[in-house]
Order: C-alpha cells, then sequence, then structure tokens
C-alpha cells in the first residue's frame, strides 16, 4: 500500500514558492486543499501538492488564465488518474458524459481517450443526473453527451431543462443519445444507439471546433 507524506503549511509554501498570503488565496478557490486535519493544524498529502505544483506552472507557462488553471485542477480532482502531459499543455476543451450504464460509460471514455490528446479534451464521467449537474456546474464543459434515459433519479429530459435553465451551464452544447427514442433540440444533435463512432467523433470536432491537427486514430 502507498504510504501518504504529509506536510504542514510552512512545507507547502516551501514547495510552492508562495507567500502565506497568496496559499490563503489558492486554497480560497480551490487549488490547493489540505487532506486532513489535526488539531487546528492542516495536513497536505505532499505528491498531491506537487502534481498541483505541476498543473499550476504548466498552465502558467502557455499563458493560461485562472478560470483554466481551476479547470485544470478540478478534472485532476475527479480523476487522479488522467495522464496529463505536462510538457505539451494547451487550452483543453472539456466534455460531460452522463450516463448511467457504466459499460457504456466507460466505452466512451476510453474511445475517446483514444481519440483525442488529454491535453485537447478533458473527460467528465457521471453515472446520474444529479452527479452530472453538479459537475457542470462545477466546471463549465463546453459538451455535454447526455443519455435521455436515466433509470437513476431524474430522467435526461429533467436534467437537460435544468442544465438550459440554469446561466452557469446553458452555454454548453450538447450531444443528446438514446437507444429508445429520438430528441431533437437547437442546443445539440441526437445520436442513437449503437452509436456511429466515427460521425460521434467528427461530430464532437465540430461542436466544439476542435483542430484536426496531429488527431489520434480511435479504436476499440
Amino acid at each position: 500500500m502507498k504510504e501518504t507524506i504529509l506536510i504542514d503549511t510552512s512545507e507547502v509554501i516551501k514547495l510552492l514558492n508562495l507567500s502565506l498570503d497568496s496559499l490563503k488565496k489558492y486554497m480560497t478557490h480551490g487549488l490547493i486543499k489540505a487532506c486532513t486535519t489535526i488539531w487546528s493544524k492542516d495536513l497536505f498529502d505532499k505528491e498531491d501538492i506537487l502534481i498541483r505544483k505541476k498543473i499550476v506552472e504548466s498552465c502558467k507557462k502557455n499563458g493560461m488564465g485562472f478560470d483554466e488553471i481551476v479547470k485544470y485542477i478540478k478534472a485532476y480532482e475527479m480523476n487522479k488518474n488522467i495522464p496529463f502531459d505536462f510538457n505539451n499543455f494547451k487550452e483543453a476543451k472539456t466534455l460531460l458524459i452522463i450516463e448511467d450504464d457504466e459499460s457504456v460509460g466507460e466505452f466512451l471514455i476510453k474511445y475517446l481517450r483514444r481519440a483525442f490528446f488529454v491535453n485537447e479534451l478533458i473527460i467528465f464521467h457521471a453515472t446520474d443526473g444529479k452527479s452530472g449537474i453538479k459537475i457542470a456546474r462545477e466546471v463549465p464543459q463546453d459538451l455535454i453527451i447526455l443519455d435521455m434515459v436515466l433509470d437513476v433519479g431524474m430522467d435526461g429530459m429533467t436534467v437537460y431543462k435544468k442544465l438550459i435553465k440554469d446561466p452557469r451551464t446553458n452555454p454548453s452544447k450538447f450531444i443528446f443519445i438514446s437507444g429508445n427514442f429520438d430528441f431533437q433540440s437547437k442546443k445539440g444533435i441526437f445520436f442513437k444507439k449503437p452509436i456511429d463512432m466515427n460521425k460521434f467523433v467528427a461530430k464532437i470536432e465540430e461542436l466544439i471546433e476542435l483542430k484536426k491537427i496531429q488527431r489520434k486514430k480511435a479504436f476499440c
């Protein structure tokens, strides 16, 4: 089992080369988080801090603003196994898959990660509508892939109505998927299951204006 090395605030300041005020600002905005508190003293996971440091430095090196840094940090927090290429950071698009069938969700994630570079497209996944709405509100999504038939909690239509009514999520574009019925909206396009993945990838590129430069070939 991997050992967690805990460090205190003073060590974090040294590692990140920050002032105490700057560290407080980073913590206020969620860029840095303590993993535990003992006797009112914040303690941090050293490895986690070093990864966050790399993300922030790589974003700044590529001229990204605060909002872009937050986007990458949120992506890391939701999936700490994301294989970021710290030597090739650029502004990425965000995509959220709301799909309750975990096998379908995993297939889409794996396929799209093979089709796009990780620093080109950051993928999030929610297995129910409530979680999907929460992610979309926390991290602005360029594109949301929404299964219209969700078995747990609210259905796809309810999720869609909540998302387009919320100013934080209204700007997102949509791809609707279902094996049971067709759904049309000016906010997106519909794909019937089973999905033609070549057309699916092409539509993603079109909707969020990903450049077809050095595109990796998708495969199953």
